[in-house]
């Protein structure tokens, strides 16, 4: 790890190359995300892309010139819901620990709410304590848990959904 200044700001297309290096990184922990190895470049772009459309709100954590941490809100598509949104974030184990993730979560839910979605969800493995920790302090609220919805390397792991709800625009 660097001393290099630490930036948190929006993403654009031109880190697609670099958050694919990052999100591979953390998958590869088998710990905190769904992913166990990143999608390829071309899938990353073309996810990244199609999701800007939608009008995703995500956040990057930058030292140098490369992504560290991402934390992202995706608008759902379907009628009804898209007052809501899926939120995912990551940052890459060196740079844990430092107030980047409340920083880019901070960052992230302005633009969420700032985009006029009323509800950010998320699902947190059970064992993920510094996460929970976060989404609590940011306002985030526990709605339920789903057991053993995970199994890997032998081990069964609970998923924790928790939300935030903004208030509706006046008017």
């Amino acid at each position: 790890m660097s001393g290099a200044e630490i930036v948190v700001r929006e993403s654009t297309p031109a880190d697609a190359e670099s958050f694919r290096a990052c999100l591979d990184t953390v998958a590869r922990e088998r710990r905190w995300l769904a992913l166990v190895e990143a999608p390829p470049l071309d899938e990353v772009r073309f996810f990244l892309d199609a999701q800007r459309r939608r009008g995703m709100v995500q956040r990057v954590a930058v030292a140098g010139r490369g992504v560290v941490g991402w934390c992202d809100v995706i608008p759902k598509s379907s009628e009804g819901f898209r007052h809501s949104s899926d939120l995912g974030m990551g940052l890459a184990a060196d740079y844990r620990g430092r107030g980047l993730g409340r920083r880019q979560l901070e960052g992230t839910l302005a633009g969420a709410r700032a985009s006029g979605l009323l509800r950010v969800e998320l699902e947190v493995y059970a064992s993920n304590h510094a996460a929970i920790a976060l989404y609590e302090r940011c306002g985030f609220r526990h709605e339920g848990r789903r057991l053993r919805a995970r199994r890997l390397d032998g081990r069964a792991e609970d998923m924790v959904e928790m939300a935030i709800l903004f208030d509706e625009p006046a008017g």
